[in-house]
């Protein structure tokens, strides 16, 4: 009798243990340099990155390749299909972009899902202690999204701000986390960093 009310009270934790782990869904990592980057152009402080140019190498970055020298004319468009509508929890991996320590929001940092634009808290992106990559890569939480059944796009650009001489930017952009119960998938180009 002591051993069955033991695995009752064993099963009964459990269950809702992985209920939540359930609810919470799946992480899904996508990368930034993956993204169409054909056609667009970044800022440069002698000449400005184009296309596939706007991929740079990093050890620190999580597929040691990131997109930077972002400006109004880059805007990274990560083309997402999900199995049904959802709601996805967003993360960002971003780095400083060369611009020394800038604090962003819904208005200098304009991010959009199908068109809509998402209001976040703002966050700051600051250089760290490795003198050979001041990129400093962190994750920052946008929170909620809606994504429909069939392809999204989820763009980030660089919005009213004058961070790079006087030019609008944006930070570097290393993957977006979304965590979801819905199947994802991303058209990718590897290609970008063959």
């Amino acid at each position: 009798m002591k051993k069955f009310l033991v695995l009752t009270l064993a099963l009964c934790l459990l269950v809702p243990a992985l209920a939540l782990a359930e609810a919470a869904g799946t992480e899904y990592v996508f990368e930034a340099e993956y993204t169409y980057l054909e056609g667009l152009e970044g800022l440069g402080v002698s000449g400005s990155p184009t296309g596939i140019g706007l991929a740079s190498e990093s050890s620190q970055a999580s597929n040691e390749f990131y997109v930077g020298n972002l400006g109004v004319n880059s805007p990274i468009t990560f083309k997402i299909t999900s199995d049904q509508d959802a709601t996805v929890t967003m993360k960002i991996r971003v780095g400083t972009n060369v611009l020394g320590a800038q604090k962003w929001n819904p208005t200098a940092f304009v991010i959009t899902v199908n068109g809509t634009p998402v209001e976040y808290e703002e966050f700051e992106t600051a250089p760290g202690d490795d003198l050979s990559d001041q990129q400093n890569f962190k994750y920052k939480t946008i929170g909620d999204i809606q994504l429909t059944a069939g392809e999204n796009e989820i763009v980030f650009v660089a919005g009213d701000n004058t961070y790079r001489s006087n030019l609008p930017s944006a930070p570097s952009i290393d993957c977006i986390k979304l965590i979801t119960t819905a199947t994802l998938t991303m058209e990718e180009y590897p290609e970008n960093i063959e």
